[in-house]
């Protein structure tokens, strides 16, 4: 009797742990949602990292580019009026973002237009900034990218 005890209140041990385990693991997936990855590059490795599955990674990389193209859009005002360098390290993130996700569209995803149609999307978003020193470089990074890649 004592040993069917043990027993059931060891499985049912083992079933509130696991069901721990899954919420937090929920939490910690819908946290990294609600956060912007765009400049944070140490998660943006640790989330390609754990998933290894390609839509689950392009899932990241799109999202990344999103939250990129909102920085930009959140601080453009700040770079027109004030000329601000404060914000031009998220020139070079965006950079970055977009170059992966247009790599990811072309060589995994086989889709050119979409590459395109994002390549198209944050050149403008980055015009604002054209007074960061490394405005020019990231400029001409894209257009090399746009001709490789023939966008």
């Amino acid at each position: 009797m004592i040993k069917k005890i043990m027993l059931v209140s060891f499985i049912i041990l083992i079933l509130f742990y696991g069901g721990f385990c899954v919420y937090k693991s929920g939490l910690s997936n819908a946290n990294a949602e609600k956060l912007n990855i765009c400049q944070d590059n140490e998660l943006v490795v640790q989330l390609i990292e754990k998933n290894v599955n390609p839509f689950s990674k392009f899932k990241f990389m799109k999202k990344r580019s999103a939250d990129c193209k909102e920085l930009l859009i959140q601080n453009s005002k700040d770079a027109l009026q004030y000329k601000k360098t404060d914000n031009c390290s998220v020139l070079d993130d965006s950079k970055v973002s977009t170059v992966m996700l247009i790599h990811l569209y072309v060589n995994e995803l086989y889709d050119r237009h979409a590459a395109s149609d994002e390549l198209n999307s944050v050149v403008p978003l980055m015009t604002p900034y054209n007074h960061c020193p490394q405005y020019f470089d990231n400029m001409m990074d894209l257009v090399k990218i746009k001709k490789k890649m023939a966008l």
